[in-house]
């Protein structure tokens, strides 16, 4: 005769406990499915536009000068190995937009419209820039014309790391040290057209708002300077970010 198997008490509780997260899960299920379409409609009106008043702050007294900002050149043609260009152009003293190779360098069609719209909108809104200085690549150049009017001076180690065989501190600091030589006046910007990297490296004294290197082309960081501290006060992702901040939508 078979021995017939006990089932102790913990068991049958395990066992009752299953079957019960089992009903009440398939139960959910067929209420989700149920009332999907009430919910896709209340998911899809969820979202909400709300203005970033830290942002518009910041927007607003950068119009009215005291800045460094360092922007990100317009967009160009992705070349996964620009950086040999780079170096061609600037250790050669060349103007890569007279060479074969300008396609590299330069702006994309994309990205010289897109600066001559930068510039309208700078023109649009007065924004003060006292000077304009430049990496020497053709696309920050082509930016600086085309987005700020011409450039004043032309520097070297605005260029970004990438391209030569330096220690990456070592060329922060670098970068630091010729920022702090531009001091703006309190009623206007100095504009720097360079690139996404010049500042990953930078000791700055004070990073505020918990800003994270990085830029779409065409966007910028925000640097107060004082001769003796750089602090990155924030930046805008790109271009179109910073617009956002003075367009009103019409009413008809």
């Amino acid at each position: 005769m078979r021995r017939k198997k006990k089932i102790n008490l913990k068991s049958l509780l395990l066992i009752i406990s299953f079957l019960f997260l089992t009903i009440t899960m398939v139960s959910s299920v067929i209420n989700i499915y149920e009332k999907r379409h009430k919910i896709l409609d209340k998911l899809k009106n969820t979202k909400k536009y709300s203005i970033d008043t830290r942002k518009y702050d910041l927007a607003k007294s950068i119009n009215s000068g005291g800045y460094v900002l360092l922007f990100r050149h317009a967009e160009r043609e992705k070349w996964i190995d620009v950086q040999m260009y780079d170096s061609i152009e600037i250790n050669k003293n060349l103007l890569a937009e007279n060479t074969y190779f300008k396609n590299a360098v330069c702006l994309s069609k994309r990205g010289l419209v897109q600066a001559k719209m930068m510039g309208e909108i700078i023109k649009d809104l007065n924004m003060p820039m006292h000077k304009v200085i430049t990496s020497p690549s053709c696309r920050a150049r082509q930016t600086a014309k085309l987005a700020f009017g011409g450039y004043d001076e032309i520097k070297n180690i605005f260029l970004h790391g990438g391209p030569f065989n330096q220690d990456g501190n070592e060329f922060g600091k670098q970068v630091r040290d010729t920022i702090l030589k531009y001091i703006p006046p309190k009623n206007s910007n100095i504009i720097i057209s360079a690139h996404n990297s010049v500042v990953e490296n930078v000791p700055f004294s004070e990073i505020k708002n918990d800003t994270v290197m990085g830029l779409e082309e065409s966007g910028f960081y925000v640097i107060k300077n004082d001769g003796k501290k750089l602090i990155l006060v924030d930046k805008f992702y790109s271009f179109h970010k910073f617009n956002q901040m003075f367009q009103i939508r019409p009413i008809n």
